[in-house]
């Protein structure tokens, strides 16, 4: 073999180990991106499902119901592109569009549901929080305008009202049931006025009057036993405890203003 032959062989060799490593590398690079992705839409699915099963049955409105599941749809059907032998995507597909069609024929309830449940109303308080985070996501990617994400927010923040009013009214009772009635009266104050300074115009009028016949009750109560007997020490701990629990599960709403990445 002539020396020319060795060098064409050579470079022929070359080009050929070349153009191997940029196609193996390039295939490396689009299968990590596919992996990063697939993880990405594995998180976004595990949030959403956390939304939609983390809200109690008619709690959330209507209009954020759809948009969850929607997006909801939209990452199964990017997962089951990506994952095609995987059958929990096509599952997880199917159940949530028959969800998506159940909503769309339900009419708008026509009372909003009350939590009576402390972990209930932890989860739905996360709940809130994650679906806030991803309507500023999408408003950010101008997924949806900035006015359809205003309407979004005004309508988490109403569910954030009535979530504070749950938890403060359930503080009450458990007061009451407790026999503190100093601080069952704290607490159904603090609704009442939460009630009357945030609520719409009639939102909150049935609540509201059975939140003050509750106190009126309560203080009548209070009055009968403090004129037969002086405050024991039991009573004076529950004076302080009105000082140190709970208030300011409704006072956050710092959380509520700031942007946060989605995923």
């Amino acid at each position: 073999m002539s020396s020319v032959n060795i060098i064409v062989t050579i470079v022929v060799l070359l080009a050929i180990l070349v153009c191997y490593a940029f196609v193996s590398q390039t295939l490396r690079q689009k299968r990590e991106q596919r992996l990063r992705v697939t993880a990405a839409l594995k998180s976004r699915l595990r949030n959403f499902k956390f939304m939609i099963n983390g809200f109690p049955k008619g709690f959330l409105p209507r209009e954020l119901t759809l948009l969850v599941q929607r997006s909801l749809i939209d990452v199964c059907e990017q997962l089951s592109k990506l994952e095609p032998r995987e059958p929990s995507h096509l599952q997880d597909l199917q159940a949530v569009t028959q969800q998506l069609q159940e909503t769309q024929r339900q009419a708008r309830p026509s009372d909003p549901v009350v939590l009576e449940n402390p972990q209930q109303i932890k989860e739905v308080k996360m709940c809130l929080e994650e679906l806030h985070r991803f309507i500023f996501q999408l408003e950010r990617k101008g997924t949806v305008s900035h006015t359809h994400a205003e309407g979004y927010r005004s309508q988490i923040k109403q569910m954030v009202l009535q979530l504070t009013v749950d938890n403060y009214s359930l503080l009450g009772r458990q007061a009451q049931q407790s026999d503190k009635l100093k601080l069952a009266i704290h607490y159904f104050d603090l609704c009442v006025k939460l009630m009357l300074r945030e609520g719409r115009p009639g939102q909150f009028d049935t609540r509201i009057q059975q939140q003050k016949l509750a106190i009126e009750q309560l203080r009548a109560r209070l009055a009968e036993l403090e004129s037969t007997k002086p405050a024991s020490a039991e009573e004076i701990a529950e004076q302080e405890q009105i000082a140190e629990e709970w208030d300011k599960f409704g006072s956050d709403e710092e959380v509520w203003k700031k942007k946060h990445a989605y995923d």
